[in-house]
């Protein structure tokens, strides 16, 4: 036992006072391979996260361009081109959308393909622009044909009438008379909506009450709208067109919307901003949001010419657009719908002409005596 504690004294002197204890503790032959391993292993880590870090930031940077570019293209660049081509103006493509080459990255080929998109996208607006101006060229052609020999059988009526002796001939005329007025004023809406002034028009200003005899005289059940007093004010003749066909698309409706039994009013009252014009009838009426929806397409910007239901509120629009007239819908009192028509100072004129009315006979009177002859 005292020969083994000796030894183990002396193993523990060497320990502390020998080349162990000498030794460095991160050299190479402290570490062995199992330290070098462990030491390349988290510098290979640190590195990974180096990497990670600015590969992701480089990918973050490229993404946020796509993005802004994707919102871009679909909020300010395709909007303003949609815009041009519905009102008629050509759109570059290329230039509007240039193509980009094919790059090895995904995130560039990505950009390809959204400029792509961009690309078909105007190119299919630009089609159907061009597909709907050729529709309405043929519909102002057809509209303008249609109106030389619609003007054609007004005089021609109107010869026969002046020579007709037997009342119920001459009210059959007028009847006809009647029907061939409003077959002119359905063919000037299609060239309204198409963007053109019809061709009937005034030099001289006309009496505001003959503007709205003239207007329901445009209507098939004209004996049902009553007429009150108007002020003594005159139209000036280059908006009398416009007024009259804008007056009768409401009045036609107030009378198609409405009782056969009721009558339909029609007031016009003097304001300090001009004249308002009251179209209202006793039918079943419309809801807050058919009475929102319709005033919202007639104070719209853009006209849905594929809406075929809606082609008379369409037609009030561009009226209303043209000669800077306020039109709105609302309820009536008695149940029905008040359409309101504002016409602005500027259209009148206080020293209302004496108009020369045209001979007709007794009852039911032709539409086209209603007014002064147009200049054709």
């Amino acid at each position: 036992m005292s020969g083994v504690l000796q030894g183990l004294t002396a193993a523990e002197t060497d320990a502390g006072t020998g080349e162990t204890a000498k030794a460095d503790p991160f050299g190479w032959d402290t570490l062995g391979a199992s330290g070098v391993a462990v030491v390349l292993g988290l510098v290979g880590v640190l590195l990974s996260l180096l990497v990670s870090v600015l590969v992701g930031r480089g990918l973050i940077v490229e993404l946020l361009d796509l993005r802004n570019s994707a919102l871009e293209v679909a909020g300010r660049r395709l909007p303003q081109a949609m815009r041009r081509l519905h009102a008629g103006q050509g759109v570059d493509i290329d230039a509007e959308a240039p193509m980009r080459r094919l790059a090895g990255d995904e995130l560039a080929q990505f950009g390809t393909a959204l400029t792509a998109v961009q690309r078909a996208a105007l190119k299919a607006a630009s089609e159907r622009a061009e597909l709907l101006s050729g529709i309405s060229g043929v519909y102002v052609s057809l509209a303008h044909r249609s109106q030389v020999l619609l003007h054609r059988q007004l005089d021609l009526l109107d010869t026969m009438e002046r020579r007709q002796r037997d009342q119920a001939e001459l009210d059959d005329l007028y009847r006809v008379d009647y029907l061939a007025t409003r077959m002119r004023r359905h063919s000037e809406s299609l060239l309204i909506l198409s963007g053109i002034a019809p061709g009937r028009g005034w030099r001289d200003p006309i009496p505001l009450a003959d503007v709205l005899r003239a207007a329901v005289a445009e209507i098939e059940s004209a004996a049902r709208v009553q007429i009150w007093a108007v002020p003594k004010v005159s139209l000036v003749g280059g908006s009398v067109a416009d007024v009259i066909h804008l007056l009768a698309e409401l009045v036609e409706s107030a009378t198609s919307f409405s009782p056969p039994s009721t009558k339909v009013q029609l007031r016009a009252a003097r304001l300090r901003e001009g004249v308002l014009v009251e179209i209202e009838d006793s039918g079943f009426g419309m809801n807050e949001q058919a009475l929102g929806e319709a005033n919202a397409k007639i104070r719209s910007d853009r006209v849905d010419l594929l809406d075929a239901k809606q082609i008379g509120l369409f037609v009030v629009n561009r009226l209303r657009d043209r000669q800077g007239l306020r039109v709105e819908l609302r309820p009536s009192p008695n149940g029905g719908v008040t359409g309101a028509v504002l016409i602005p100072e500027v259209l009148l004129r206080d020293d209302m002409p004496i108009a020369a009315q045209a001979p007709h006979g007794r009852g039911l009177a032709p539409a086209s005596a209603l007014i002064p002859r147009q200049r054709q």
